[in-house]
Parts: structure tokens; C-alpha cells; sequence
């Protein structure tokens, strides 16, 4: 037999001595199954031995339930016998020694001892002393649970975390994710249990992660992460590529926005220019963002869109017989057959058998035929005609296949049997309807509303089992409504916000308040249950969510972006300080951030006096300093600071008397820390240690609205600005101006940018139409290719990371609405590129991610921001 000691039992005196008791069967002629121990507990030579007041030992083994002895002291040791101990090899036993209060002063072990039935083993313990208490452990996770083992698409599951603290400690729990949402912790002593709902989509290469984090009252904390892959991958924005923000890229109204299979929802027409009417989008509400994506080759009004099985896109009518097939994956749109006739406020519906139902529609007349599209010929044939005009009505297709036909500045409804190709009466409308809605609900009936002619009227409801109409609650003013998953129906009114109508009791109740109410706008049910609504009058592109759990409205998009003459200045963070500038109401002190991880805004502190005009510096502390601008026509001299670690503004030093404070000045950081003012005929030095500015010099001419580049040489080259047609170079490390080669040319409001060559290219302005390269190293100018589409005046340039040059708007000519990119390599500039809206006195900022973010600007409307990838 063998036996060990843990604790480096004392092998002068340990040693198992064998004992035979005897033979004590339970009944005459049972095998014997049971031994004993004798257990003989030794304290090593410590201070702490005569305060040993007790000492316990534990005896375990694998399958057995553990027992513990106290052993009595005898004579200087402590002594004791466990009887009935199952026969057996790998026994354990642990001994402990206590003092007063029940602390621990004494451990040790005996482990690997055999039992033999009917005998009693002798073991030795020696126990040494503890060095000091155990060190505190941090809590330990039980089990970590989930409701599903895999994420769908915006789907929700339950997370719950398990676990217990070494020492009884209470415990907190927290939860993190690195994507999805997540609920509202429900938390127990010992358990957490959490709500997780997936995003839609990932970009490449993402998991989602949640994180349960277990901390107890010693500040030691432990975590379990669940990851979930399998969620499919978020639309890539192709190279090259204009995005709208949080929104669309214009107001639009009276448009039609369809979901398609990917996620994303389609916008075509409305009213608004020519040739923004063709100009297609899509609304990603997986990034939060609308790609602008290829023009229709018509321009159409009230033409009717429907997602074929294909994928592809039907677009067909509006004031014109034609139709053509719009690519989701290309963006790009190819013509196919065309109809009988014009047609529009027409409806098409998707049938069972693939092809899509045209009927009634306007051309000059309501009309009263129907047509058929096969997607697999790409052509149309005329079907029996309906019994009545319509136009401006509805469609419907009913689980049985059959298509309601109702309304459209008529009473009459009536049925379109597809496989028979007839028409039958289904009884009437109790009012005239025009631009009304019609929609399925989860009992099979259809429920109408909206666009009646009789104020008192009520709303309607079809059954398609009896073929009767019946009213169903109060009319609305109703501008779109979804079927949510709950069975309720969301209703947008006209202007009024949004009702939510339950279709069982026939009763109405409100939402949480819009935050915008809107007219004309439309409204998509998408796949994670929530209601997106775009569009509403030509100034309203921002987009805006419904959440059914909560029954309340959210915006991704800022409410005060409508700004021009403002500054944006990317921070250490990664985000973007969007402040002041002109509004519509004269100009803003508000300032707001965008986050280019989630594609969101949000406000931020505001500066404490409005402007417009002024010039933003991003200074080595992390700070941003703001300087000058106008709030009406006469310069300010104030100036402020921007912490963005908590938000909020702080005044910094005034400019002092004497020293200009043009509109439009030009500030450049200097590699000292200290920032350089250029405003007019003076110059002055803001030094952020000290708070102070002070004059450095005089410029040789006047410059408004001039540019100041730093060289690499560390000087600064200030370029024209009204009236002066020169150039000069101010030097740091004396404080002195000397002149620059003059470009020969007067420019104001134009653009400069370092190039990678250390050329400065010098773009646009007003009144010239040129471009130019000034090349330090010799003190030269040269032509810098054909500037499209020039003059461009208030335009932006940006250098990307290729090498080449981004330049954006402009408020002269028909450049506004247009971007070009100018190559080094090759000394020209690229085709023009819409950008979906005119722009001017906008700014433009590099993102860590190497995309262009483009904010404010004015003309046709107040839009939102636009993201460039390059």
C-alpha cells in the first residue's frame, strides 16, 4: 500500500500502519465492503500551534459523498477514527486547524490512501501553517445559456449567465455587445438574464459579440462572451460611390419606395427636378445610409414599381407607355416591353404565376383596361377590361388569388379571377375613394381607408368569404399604413403624425410623437419588424423609424443640420464636430457630432454665441478652437473652445483690438502648437498654453476669404483672396511675410491642398475658371489641367488617399450638383459625378476609413449629409 502527503507529510512519522480490527460483517457470512482510518493530525512548530482550538478533516473520493471527523487532542496531537469508509483505492483526506472566532491557521492533506475492507488504515497528517489569508477570487460563471443556438436576421434571443462568488460576496452583473441591441437586464443574486436582438447584417469579417461581465463586492470581476456568426453580410458601397446619410440624398414626395429582397428599400420619383426624378436610391436600414444608384432612362411620374421573382425591379408607366427593369445588384436599369398605352396612377400587381397585373391608370382620361407582363418574354398582352374606370385606386391580391380592384374616384369594387381572365362585382364602396389604402389583414380581410370624398365618413373593411363591405372605424387623413407583425396597422396622417389602428376591437390609439410630422411621405414595413418612413415634402429627406415594442418614433439624422458656412473637424475619436453656420433663421450656435461607426448624429454642446464663417483649428490637446465668423454682417471677435471629453464650450480669448477679424478668415495650425490667423491685412498667433493672442506681422496685401496652406517646409503660403491677385509666404520661425510668385490671378472662395509632392493645388473660386499648381521648392506656378465645369466657387477639395484630389460643389455655374477628382499623376481632372443635390458653402472631411463625409451646403433644398466612397 502507498500514501502521500500533499503538504510534505512528515516522513520521520508518517507511514501507514496497517490495524486489524476484525472481522465485523453485518450478517453472518456478508463480505466484508468497509474499512476505517485512523487519522493522526501533527501541527508543524509555529506561534499559531497554541492557539489551535479544533481541528476537522474531510475524507473525499470520486462517487462518494465527502464526511467529516472532528478529532479530539491527545497528548500534544490530535487524534481521531472515521469508521466506515467504503473499501477502496485514491482516498482523500484534508485536514484544517481553527482558533478563536473560527480562523483558519493550520492545512494539510493526505491523499492517494487506500482502504481495505475490515481493517483500519493509520494516517498521518502534518499540517502547516498558512502564510496569510487566501488571496480573494473573482466570481466564477455557473453556466451561460442562450434560447437558440444561432442569430437570425434582426431576431431576438434570450442570454442568461449563471454564477457564484468564492466568498459569498454579492454579486453585480453588466452586459455589453459589440453589435445588435440589447434589452433591459433582468438581474437576480445569483443570475442575469438579458434580451438580445441581431442586427440584420454584418459587415465582412464581423461576429457579434455579448459580453456578461460578473463582479462582486471585492471589485473582481469575470466574463462570458456569446458570439453568434452565420448573420448575413451588410451591402458593400461600391468605389465610387455617393451616399445620403440617415436619409436621402433630397426631399422628395409623392415617390415610390419599395422593399426589396436584400433588406433595402428602393426609391424611385416624386416630385422634384427632371432630373432628380429619374435618379433612383436605396435606403440600406442595415447601415443607415441611401446609395444613390443609377438614373431610369425615363423620367416618370406615378408610374407603378414591382420586385419580380428575378429579383429585378418593374417599372412601369407614368405618362408614358414604356416600362424597363431596374438591376438591385448593378443599379442600372435596361428597357423592356412597353404597354398597350400611357398610363399613370395606375396599380400592378405581383400574381401567383410570376406575372405582373396592370389596371386602369390615367391618360388624360381614367381608364378602364388591364394588361399582363410576363417577366419570362418581357412582354405585354391585353386582358378582359374591368367592369369600371379607375384611377388612383387600389389593388389587392387575396389569399385565393383574386385581385380587389376598389375605388379610384368611384365607388365600384370588383374581382379579377386570373386563371379564368374575369371580372366580377363585388358591391360598392359606401364612399368615393381616390388615393386611398388598401391592406390585407391577418384574417384574410381588407381593410380600406383614407382618400374619401365624405368627411363623415368611416372606414371599410371587405370580406372576401361573404363579398361584402362593412365600416370599421373612424376615416383618417391617412397618407401610408403597414400591417405590423402584432396584426395592428400603422397609419401616417397627412401632417398629424401616426395612429395605430387595431382591426379586432376597431379602435385607435396614439404613438409616441414623430419627430417630424409629414406630408406625402411613404412608408415600408421592413423584415425587422420596425416601420421606416421617408420623404415627406421637398425639404424633408431625413428618415425616420418606428419601434412597435416601444411604441415610439426614432431618427438617425439631426434635426439641426440645415447649415451652411459652418465647420466640421474631425477629432481624436473618430468623430466629426459639426458647428455654427447659417440656417434658414439667421445663424447657429449648435453644434453636433457624427459617428462614423454607427452612421448616427448627435447634438452636442452648444458655442455661446451664434456664427457663421468662422474658422475651426483641432489643437494638440485635443480641443477645438473656433475664431470669429459673424452672427449678422459685422465680424465677431470672440472666440471658443471645445472640450470633447465632456461636451461643452469654454471661452478662449478675444481677439485683440487691432487685429482683423475679416469674414472668412483663414487659421492653419503651426507645428509650435500655436494657431495662425490670416483675416485681411493682419495676422495674429493664438498660443493655446498660454490664452493669448498676439500680432505677427503684416501681410503685404489685403486677403478676404483667402486660403493658408502649411508647407512641409513648416511655412504657410496664403493664396488670393479679394482683392488681391498675389501670393506671399509667412516664415514661423521670425514671424515675417515675404511674397510668394503671384498665381496671376485675382481668387476668392476657392480651394487649396497640400498634394503628396508638396505642390499646392490651388482649384476654383470666383471669378476664374482655372486650376493651378504652386511648387514650393522653385516659388512657380503652373496650370493644373482644364477645370470642369468651372467656375466653382465655395466648393470643397479633399485629399484622398490615393493621391488625388476630391472637389465638391460649388455655388457659380452648374457645378454645384457635380464632383470631379483631380489626378497628380496625370495633371487632369475626371468626368463629372452627381451628387444628388446642389452644393455650396458646405464643408467636406477625410474619415478615418478613408470616405469623404459631406455636410450642409444649400440651393435646391437643405440637405443631409453625403458620404463619399472612394
Amino acid at each position: 500500500m502507498r500514501r502521500q502527503g500533499s503538504f510534505l507529510l512528515s516522513w520521520l512519522t508518517v507511514g501507514l500502519v496497517w490495524m486489524v480490527s476484525g472481522c465485523r460483517p453485518d450478517a453472518p457470512g456478508a463480505p466484508v465492503t468497509a474499512g476505517a482510518a485512523r487519522l493522526v493530525a501533527h501541527l508543524e512548530q509555529s506561534p499559531a500551534s497554541a492557539n489551535v482550538e479544533r481541528v476537522s478533516v474531510t475524507f473525499s473520493a470520486a462517487g462518494l459523498e465527502p464526511r467529516t471527523l472532528e478529532l479530539a487532542r491527545v497528548e500534544g496531537e490530535w487524534d481521531g477514527t472515521m469508521e466506515e469508509l467504503p473499501a477502496g483505492d485514491h482516498r482523500a483526506f484534508h485536514a484544517e486547524a481553527f482558533g478563536a472566532g473560527n480562523s483558519k491557521l493550520f492545512v494539510g492533506e493526505a491523499s492517494d490512501v487506500t482502504i481495505l475492507a475490515g481493517q483500519t488504515a493509520r494516517v498521518d497528517i502534518t499540517l502547516r501553517p498558512l502564510l496569510g489569508p487566501p488571496p480573494p477570487r473573482p466570481p466564477e460563471v455557473v453556466s451561460a445559456t442562450s434560447s437558440a443556438d444561432t442569430a437570425t436576421p434582426s431576431g431576438t434571443l434570450t442570454l442568461r449567465v449563471e454564477a457564484r462568488d468564492p466568498q459569498g460576496s454579492a454579486l453585480g452583473f453588466s452586459w455589453s455587445a459589440s453589435l445588435g441591441t440589447l434589452g433591459t437586464p433582468v438581474n437576480g443574486a445569483s443570475a442575469s438574464e438579458v434580451a438580445w436582438k441581431a442586427p440584420s447584417c454584418v459587415s465582412a469579417g464581423q461576429t457579434p459579440s455579448i459580453t456578461a461581465t460578473v463582479s462582486n463586492a471585492l471589485g473582481l470581476s469575470t466574463s462570458r462572451a456569446f458570439t453568434f456568426a452565420g448573420l448575413p453580410e451588410c451591402p458593400r458601397l461600391a468605389p465610387g460611390s455617393w451616399s445620403a446619410i440617415a436619409g436621402l440624398s433630397w426631399g422628395r414626395e409623392s415617390f415610390s419606395a419599395t422593399l426589396l429582397p436584400s433588406g433595402g428599400v428602393l426609391v424611385i420619383g416624386g416630385v422634384a427636378t427632371p432630373l432628380a426624378a429619374r435618379m433612383t436610391e436605396v435606403y440600406e436600414p442595415s447601415l443607415g445610409i441611401s446609395r444613390l444608384t443609377g438614373a431610369l432612362r425615363e423620367r416618370r411620374v406615378w408610374p407603378t414599381v414591382t420586385v419580380l421573382p428575378s429579383g429585378k425591379v418593374l417599372v412601369a408607366g407614368g405618362g408614358t407607355a414604356s416600362a424597363e427593369l431596374y438591376d438591385p445588384a448593378t443599379g442600372t436599369s435596361t428597357p423592356t416591353g412597353s404597354m398597350s398605352e400611357p398610363r399613370d396612377s395606375h396599380t400592378a400587381t405581383l400574381l401567383p404565376s410570376g406575372q405582373v397585373l396592370v389596371v386602369g391608370g390615367w391618360d388624360g382620361t381614367t381608364l378602364a383596361t388591364a394588361e399582363l407582363y410576363d417577366p419570362a418574354t418581357g412582354t405585354w398582352r391585353r386582358v378582359r377590361s374591368p367592369l369600371a374606370s379607375h384611377g388612383g385606386h387600389t389593388a389587392t391580391l387575396l389569399p385565393s388569388g383574386q385581385v380587389l380592384v376598389a375605388g379610384g374616384d368611384t365607388t365600384s369594387a370588383e374581382l379579377y379571377e386570373p386563371s379564368t381572365d374575369t371580372w366580377s362585382s363585388v358591391g360598392s364602396l359606401h364612399t368615393s375613394r381616390m388615393g386611398h389604402v388598401a391592406l390585407l389583414l391577418p384574417s384574410g380581410r381588407v381593410w380600406v381607408t383614407g382618400g374619401g370624398d365624405d368627411p363623415g365618413a368611416s372606414s371599410e373593411v371587405f370580406d372576401p368569404a361573404a363579398g361584402t363591405w362593412s365600416p370599421a372605424g373612424r376615416e383618417r387623413d391617412i397618407a401610408a399604413a403597414v400591417v405590423l407583425p402584432s396584426g395592428k396597422v400603422l397609419v401616417l396622417l397627412e401632417g398629424r403624425g401616426a395612429e395605430l389602428y387595431d382591426p379586432t376591437t376597431e379602435s385607435w390609439s396614439p404613438t409616441g410623437p414623430m419627430v417630424r410630422p409629414r406630408y406625402r411621405a411613404s412608408m415600408v414595413l421592413l423584415p425587422s419588424g420596425e416601420a421606416l418612413v421617408l420623404g415627406g415634402d421637398n425639404d424633408q429627406a431625413g428618415a425616420e423609424l418606428y419601434d412597435p415594442a416601444a411604441n415610439t418614433w426614432r431618427s438617425p439624422a439631426s434635426a439641426t443640420l440645415n447649415r451652411t458656412a459652418h465647420t466640421a473637424t474631425l477629432l481624436p475619436s473618430g468623430q466629426v464636430l459639426v458647428a455654427g453656420g447659417g440656417s434658414p433663421a439667421g445663424a447657429v450656435a449648435t453644434a453636433e457630432l457624427f459617428d462614423p461607426a454607427t452612421n448616427a448624429w448627435s447634438t452636442t454642446g452648444g458655442m455661446a454665441t451664434p456664427r457663421r464663417e468662422h474658422t475651426a483649428t483641432l489643437l494638440p490637446s485635443g480641443k477645438v478652437l473656433v475664431v470669429g465668423g459673424a452672427a449678422t454682417g459685422e465680424p465677431l471677435r470672440s472666440a471658443e473652445l471645445y472640450d470633447p471629453a465632456t461636451g461643452t464650450w469654454s471661452p478662449a480669448a478675444d481677439l485683440e483690438t487691432g487685429i482683423s477679424t475679416a469674414l472668412k478668415p483663414a487659421a492653419v495650425l503651426l507645428r509650435s502648437g500655436k494657431v495662425l490667423l490670416v483675416a485681411g491685412a493682419l495676422a495674429a498667433l493664438y498660443d493655446p498654453g498660454a490664452n493669448t493672442w498676439a500680432p505677427t506681422g503684416g501681410l503685404l496685401a489685403d486677403h478676404q476669404t483667402p486660403t493658408a496652406t502649411l508647407l512641409p517646409s513648416g511655412k504657410v503660403l496664403v493664396v488670393g483672396g479679394a482683392p488681391s491677385a498675389t501670393a506671399e509666404l509667412y516664415d514661423p520661425t521670425t514671424g515675417t511675410w515675404s511674397p510668394a510668385a503671384s498665381p496671376g490671378q485675382e481668387r476668392r472662395r476657392h480651394t487649396a491642398t497640400l498634394l503628396p509632392s508638396g505642390k499646392v493645388l490651388v482649384a476654383g473660386g470666383s471669378p476664374v475658371d482655372t486650376a493651378q499648381l504652386y511648387e514650393p521648392a522653385t516659388d512657380t506656378w503652373s496650370a493644373a489641367g482644364k477645370l470642369p465645369l468651372a467656375p466653382r466657387s465655395s466648393a470643397t477639395a479633399t485629399l484622398l488617399r490615393s493621391g488625388k484630389v476630391l472637389l465638391v460643389g460649388g455655388d457659380d455655374g452648374e457645378g454645384g450638383r457635380w464632383s470631379n477628382q483631380y489626378d497628380p499623376a496625370t495633371n487632369t481632372w475626371s468626368a463629372s459625378e452627381d451628387i444628388g443635390g446642389q452644393r455650396a458653402y458646405h464643408t467636406a472631411t477625410l474619415l478615418p476609413s478613408g470616405q469623404v463625409l459631406v455636410v450642409g451646403g444649400y440651393a435646391e433644398g437643405w440637405a443631409l449629409g453625403m458620404l463619399y466612397t472612394p
